[in-house]
């Protein structure tokens, strides 16, 4: 499955109709190919992100969009119990927790647990991009 490449050409009606060439060993195309499906890209997107030096990011496993989904439920979870303490009277609260320091510090590292999760999470799904010159990546 290809995933869809954003495509960073300053000219949206420009498309790529020339060819670029070189002669390579099979163990090499074979790798190349093998980097590109592992970054969910076709060859010649791969090689022309390459050439501008860009790194494409390798796309998860099976296995790993798994433990994602996990990690996703479990933010979730972490967002859900923080909306209900702060759903609870400070009474509730200390009857629950009967310090309210220990309470707050705790509220704090959930809320940057949470917000670390959602920043890899956001990361993760970034599409990988094809650059349309060099001069546009120094920017």
């Amino acid at each position: 499955m290809k995933e869809d490449i954003v495509n960073t050409s300053t000219s949206p009606k420009e498309t790529r109709s020339v060819f670029v060439g070189a002669k390579v060993t099979p163990s090499q195309r074979d790798h190349i190919k093998s980097l590109a499906e592992q970054c969910g890209m076709t060859v010649s997107d791969y090689i022309l992100s390459c050439a501008y030096n860009f790194k494409p990011k390798a796309r998860l496993t099976k296995e790993e969009a798994a433990l994602l989904q996990n990690l996703d439920n479990c933010r979730s979870d972490l967002v859900k119990y923080t909306s209900a303490l702060h759903g609870m009277s400070t009474k509730q609260r200390m009857v629950m927790f009967n310090q309210i320091p220990f309470m707050v510090g705790w509220l704090g590292e959930l809320s940057n647990v949470a917000e670390g999760v959602c920043q890899f999470l956001e990361a993760v799904k970034e599409k990988n991009r094809i650059p349309s010159n060099p001069q546009s990546e120094e920017k």
